[in-house]
């Protein structure tokens, strides 16, 4: 039987009291708990939004002006660092961003319709490491392995602080239906869960708001909210649904580009 359902605004407010942090199973891994190290320069189009010096959220990089993230980590400005799997990299592009384009039907304090664009201020200079992702062309299914990736703190005390390196964990795509009983908030067509598989010992959790979920090569997903505390047994966590917002980012990015 799943655990608890807590509230949308309740969820949202531990994620920010803890400093967009969840809760580590270990001291290793992050948000992503117990999560290894991805691949050196496997996830080029992965960026961290920062409000001055504080990371904040992570996105990706669907264009070269423009950053795709949740609309639950809006701000009025943002420092977008992309092209390093560290936090903190003086070799990394840097750019600002003072415009952002939230989802119409966004409703604030929950986490549907949890999408959002970020324009850079200059386009980032595409390279090796900075790459931009496709949005999916087709929706994936229950069943469908896939990788989570984010920063986040390594323990869930107030001493915690960020994991340096860009973390990785596996995870499948779970029907609508075993999400529900966890989250009866969930949007069937805009909302998709994932859960670490029957032997698997890691996850995402609160706090890696805007970090991908890829699957089979696709990008599926982006981290909108997660159960809180993130201690074994996991529950799932649940992703923006991208196959719904084709329409909606190349409209959005064509109107104010």
């Amino acid at each position: 039987m799943a655990g608890p359902w807590l509230p949308p605004m309740l969820l949202l407010l531990l994620s920010f009291a803890l400093g967009s942090a969840g809760q580590a199973a270990q001291d290793t891994g992050e948000r992503i708990i117990n999560g290894v190290p991805c691949s050196r320069g496997s996830h080029p189009w992965q960026v961290a939004l920062y409000d001055n010096d504080e990371f904040q959220c992570a996105g990706v990089l669907v264009n070269q002006q423009w950053v795709l993230t949740v609309a639950h980590c809006h701000m009025s400005e943002y420092i977008v660092q992309m092209g390093s799997d560290l936090l903190v990299d003086v070799r990394a592009q840097r750019i600002r961003a003072t415009e952002s384009f939230i989802h119409p039907w966004y409703i604030n304090d929950t986490y549907y319709h949890d999408i959002m664009l970020v324009k850079l201020s200059s386009p980032a200079t595409l390279s090796p490491t900075v790459r931009t992702i496709d949005l999916p062309s087709s929706c994936k299914g229950r069943g469908t392995s896939c990788t989570v990736s984010g920063w986040g703190f390594t323990t869930g005390d107030a001493a915690a602080t960020n994991s340096s390196d860009l973390m990785c964990s596996n995870v499948n795509i779970i029907s609508y239906r075993k999400c529900k009983r966890s989250y009866w908030i969930l949007l069937k067509k805009y909302m998709l869960c994932a859960a670490p598989p029957p032997d698997g010992f890691s996850n995402s959790c609160k706090g890696d708001s805007g970090s991908p979920l890829i699957c089979e090569g696709s990008l599926q997903g982006l981290v909108s909210s997660g159960y809180f505390p993130c201690t074994p047994p996991f529950e799932p966590v649940i992703y923006t649904r991208l196959c719904m917002y084709r329409k909606w980012v190349y409209k959005t990015i064509k109107a104010n580009s």
